[in-house]
């Protein structure tokens, strides 16, 4: 009986190991009373967390476009400045924003009906354009003049898109029942 006790201590402690649990000296003693321990842990971590509602996505590409007109507008201000080439930070203040709003341009108007973005879809290429020119001045590559003048191509080709929204470009779709 000793002996069964023995290994069936051994056998949990290898197993508790193998599943990525801590070892303890006294396992028989512990696994009595760590199931209430977690659980108070838990709950107490669960009572401080606060639960946030989802955003509202949607698909209306002509509110995503005037955020990038806005962000293009602002971000290129740094880059056009004689201190960028000299600035380590572009990554930080110009590329990070330019990818996040770019990823969610994808996410929100992108994946639920491309057809919507219409000549919008102009505004997300400055958008790639501006992050483009940011990286070669980054870098100190040799073809920041042929990127800055792709990204002032796009950006008016955006300026058009958003002066002119009855070219090209469709009205969202109105959102679908929720699933």
């Amino acid at each position: 009986m000793k002996f069964q006790l023995q290994c069936s201590v051994v056998l949990m402690s290898v197993l508790g190991v193998a599943c990525g649990n801590p070892q303890n000296s006294n396992t028989s003693e512990q696994s009595a009373t760590s199931p209430s321990t977690d659980s108070q842990n838990e709950q107490h971590a669960n009572a401080n967390q606060k639960i946030k509602p989802a955003k509202k996505l949607t698909n209306d590409a002509s509110a995503v476009a005037n955020e990038a007109w806005i962000l293009i507008n602002q971000l290129d201000q740094l880059i056009y400045a004689e201190n960028a080439k000299s600035n380590p930070d572009i990554d930080g203040m110009v590329r990070e924003p330019l990818r996040e709003l770019s990823t969610r341009w994808r996410i929100e108007v992108k994946m639920t009906d491309s057809v919507t973005e219409g000549k919008y879809a102009l505004c997300r290429k400055s958008l790639n354009s501006l992050d483009a020119w940011a990286r070669s001045v980054q870098e100190q590559s040799s073809d920041r003049a042929q990127k800055q003048l792709n990204y002032e191509r796009d950006k008016q080709y955006c300026k058009d898109a958003i002066e002119n929204p009855k070219y090209g470009n469709t009205p969202p779709k109105i959102s679908q029942a929720p699933i």
